[in-house]
């Protein structure tokens, strides 16, 4: 699937890549068996020790950036983004290790970087201290071709100045970024998105569209929205024309508004009934008629169905023929317990977000050693939605305690509120295959 990259890197065999840059802060004695961890780390790379003051950066294959202060991570990123702009084989990648109570601060960077373009090539460690970092840095000496972050607007239908970030660091989910993008230069116009709920299902479908280049990006949650009502319904995809409803003008369906871009359809498990008549007329021709309207037009846009339901559950509840009208390519969203690194990046962005609207709270650095291991050790089966409701919880907690660092039971307490091991949903979430 992905020979291209594979073509890239062997015939970027540079010198470069032999070498490794390690950044490490200005207060850390290196002495021999430091030189040697890193050695042996960075195998058969050889290293190239810099200090956390030094600007210049060599061309080399890495960056290595040993428990950076926010000043030494923008020069370090400045430097990999200019490198990297000369170069089309994925090198070179800036990993940066973290303790567990820096990460406040690495969410400062985050915020400050995001919008600059700065998060290019990046890839995280997280440790309680140099030795277990040094353990894990092999596994993330790798090129990495994908971006490292989606900005999207808040809302894809209203104009608004608002973006978010999602962050895309773990190998799983840039080798689905890849996928999307091979698909849309492809011109593949369907596609069902599986993953559980606040995986980043519409982060994903809305960095399609960025790969498509074209249109509109348009939601409609078939849950929330859908209706028995065939007209209303027709009128939510297709639009009608004025008069159609007494008194009501014409409207704009979700499928025009798109125009050749993508509808995202999202919640798509409830599509059954009227939902269920409306989209085959339109996907069975690659057609659509607005309701009241004498004359048909083409459906331009692609279709992107989002579910947090299995495969085998969405399929049972379909007859064959509806089933091979849908027509989409199926992608799986991993969770995001085995995406640590988007983990990382998600808590480290939410700590940030609430130091920076704290008054009179003295915001906690990170989390202890203990909050950090409870972190790991949970299955986040409510993904990213449920990761910042504990994160915010746990740091309202220490800040009340006046904590200096969010401590294990702050975060077992938040656990227990919004991500209850208990809850009947997850139960439903086990028995849908995942």
């Amino acid at each position: 699937m992905f020979a291209g990259r594979g073509q890239r890197r062997a015939a970027a065999q540079q010198e470069t890549e032999t070498r490794v840059a390690i950044c490490l802060p200005d207060d850390l004695p290196v002495d021999e068996s430091l030189k040697s961890h890193i050695a042996a780390a960075v195998a058969p790379a050889s290293a190239w020790l810099l200090t956390g003051s030094r600007v210049s950066v060599p061309p080399v294959g890495a960056v290595f950036a040993l428990f950076p202060t926010v000043d030494t991570l923008h020069r370090l990123a400045a430097a990999v983004r200019d490198q990297r702009q000369g170069r089309d084989d994925g090198y070179p990648v800036l990993v940066v290790g973290l303790a567990p109570h820096q990460l406040t601060e690495f969410g400062r960077w985050l915020a400050e970087a995001a919008p600059t373009g700065e998060i290019e090539g990046l890839r995280l460690i997280v440790g309680q201290d140099p030795a277990q970092v040094l353990d894990q840095l092999a596994d993330h000496l790798q090129p990495v071709y994908e971006p490292n972050v989606i900005a999207m607007p808040v809302s894809g239908e209203i104009d608004t100045p608002r973006i978010k970030y999602f962050y895309c660091l773990s190998p799983e989910l840039r080798e689905l970024l890849a996928y999307l993008a091979e698909l849309a230069e492809n011109n593949v116009s369907r596609i069902y998105l599986l993953g559980g709920p606040g995986a980043g299902k519409t982060s994903l479908a809305y960095y399609f569209h960025l790969c498509r280049k074209l249109g509109n990006f348009v939601t409609v949650n078939l849950t929330a929205e859908a209706t028995h009502d065939k007209a209303a319904m027709k009128s939510l995809l297709c639009g009608h024309v004025s008069g159609a409803f007494p008194g009501a003008g014409s409207r704009t369906g979700a499928f025009s508004h798109a125009r050749d871009g993508v509808c995202f359809l999202d919640e798509s498990h409830g599509v059954s009934g009227t939902v269920m008549e409306v989209l085959m007329e339109a996907l069975d021709s690659n057609q659509y008629l607005p309701y009241g309207a004498s004359a048909k037009r083409p459906l331009d846009c692609a279709i992107v169905f989002a579910s947090n339901r299995s495969w085998e559950t969405l399929i049972a509840s379909v007859n064959m023929d509806e089933h091979a009208r849908l027509g989409a390519q199926i992608l799986h969203l991993p969770d995001l317990a085995v995406r640590r690194e988007d983990l990382v990046a998600v808590l480290a962005a939410t700590l940030h977000q609430m130091k920076s609207r704290s008054t009179s709270w003295v915001a906690p650095a990170g989390l202890s050693r203990a909050a950090w291991q409870a972190m790991c050790a949970c299955p986040w089966r409510g993904n990213t939605r449920a990761l910042i409701r504990v994160i915010e919880t746990a740091f309202v907690t220490a800040a009340t305690e006046r904590a200096s660092l969010i401590e294990r039971h702050a975060v077992e307490a938040a656990l227990a509120l919004w991500e209850p091991s208990t809850h009947a949903s997850h139960d439903i979430y086990t028995r849908a295959g995942r």
